[in-house]
């Protein structure tokens, strides 16, 4: 079995490395072909470009790299019709990765899927009526988009987050502490500015500032934060030396926040990550003013994070655009620490048994079935 494979962005990574685990325990004679990162690529993948290349995110970062984005995308399309692999998986990325689905099909007899499903519940229903023509089956990381699918004839199964599965329920936020040697008596506090070089450069100002003003203020709060690999290009230790309270680490997220007493998270799946580690946050965004005023004429919801939009109602407070500033960051941060915060955790507590299924063979009996 041959399968081809596309993933945009270190969440879809994780995504896709549970997937070729969870494939392999059925068969171990698949053979991965495609696009992913460093996990999928230790797994076997061997990716055909550095998926950096296409992480762009919102409406208008991505134009001024439309050109290699359409050419990767090109380039991917012609080695998958070379190959002529079994199935086409496209992970997240539907802007990248719903063209290569729709290609392939007019060109090759193949199976496509996308893992992920479409946030077609937080903007542009409409496109819901062409998945069908393309897609034979959506992966979907929690249970209400199947029906959502189901009342437009979309083939789906609710697969869970491998994030659910792999962070226990109860943190023992000691225990983390003593993993990262960290001084249990300092309060933590994580601090996550996004995976894309956009997110990064809109958000790392803000958390260099709140970090230079609680060092005075009280030494008891040590910040940590938690970066990607990528993002050591920049050299942020250069720019945190005279800062004492501060340290950074790299793709290790997961610990960090389960560690962490406290955190402020950029939104994305990070929240998610956030929640299921149980750590009380505070979720921001800030993007170029133009990708702004379209998201919000598009989005649907009343909320831009996953843990808010899962439960259905505010659960976490969210900041944006020019809010996003060091003042109300220190407001807000004083605000989290000095409240009890129980309802919050509860709540997180049964966002992560919604995101629970266990069943080892989700992905291989669908994919035998076709």
């Amino acid at each position: 079995m041959k399968i081809a494979i596309s993933v945009g962005e270190e969440s879809g990574d994780i995504l896709g490395s549970d997937l070729m685990d969870s494939l392999f325990d059925h068969n171990k004679d698949i053979e991965f072909i495609g696009l992913g990162g460093d996990k999928m690529i230790g797994k076997g993948l061997n990716s055909l470009f550095p998926y950096e290349e296409i992480s762009k995110m919102g409406f208008i970062d991505p134009l001024f790299s439309i050109k290699n984005l359409l050419k990767r995308r090109k380039q991917l399309i012609d080695y998958f019709i070379s190959e002529k692999p079994d199935f086409f998986i496209g992970i997240d990325s539907p802007s990248f990765n719903l063209g290569i689905s729709k290609r392939l099909k007019s060109k090759i007899d193949i199976h496509t899927i996308q893992y992920v499903c479409p946030q077609v519940w937080a903007w542009r229903k409409n496109r819901l009526k062409k998945f069908s023509k393309y897609l034979d089956h959506i992966f979907c990381l929690y249970k209400f988009e199947t029906k959502i699918l189901e009342s437009s004839n979309i083939n789906s199964t609710f697969v869970g987050h491998p994030l659910a599965e792999n962070i226990e329920i109860d943190i023992d936020k000691n225990h983390y502490k003593e993993l990262l040697n960290l001084d249990k008596s300092d309060v933590c506090i994580a601090l996550l500015p996004g995976s894309r070089d956009s997110e990064i450069k809109s958000h790392i100002k803000e958390f260099f500032l709140i970090a230079e003003h609680y060092q005075n203020k009280n030494n008891r709060l040590k910040f940590i934060l938690s970066l990607t690999k990528n993002s050591k290009k920049y050299n942020f230790e250069s720019q945190i030396q005279k800062l004492k309270n501060i340290s950074i680490s790299y793709d290790d997220s997961q610990r960090v926040l389960s560690a962490s007493d406290y955190s402020i998270i950029t939104s994305g799946t990070a929240t998610l990550e956030g929640a299921l580690s149980k750590t009380p946050m505070i979720v921001i965004y800030k993007t170029n003013l133009l990708s702004y005023f379209i998201m919000s004429k598009l989005i649907q919801t009343k909320f831009i994070s996953l843990p808010n939009i899962l439960y259905g109602k505010n659960i976490v407070n969210e900041i944006l655009q020019s809010d996003v500033n060091k003042e109300n960051l220190i407001r807000e941060l004083d605000k989290l620490m000095s409240e009890d915060n129980s309802q919050m955790n509860s709540s997180f507590k049964s966002l992560h048994h919604s995101l629970i299924n266990n069943d080892k063979s989700k992905f291989f009996n669908v994919l035998n079935s076709m």
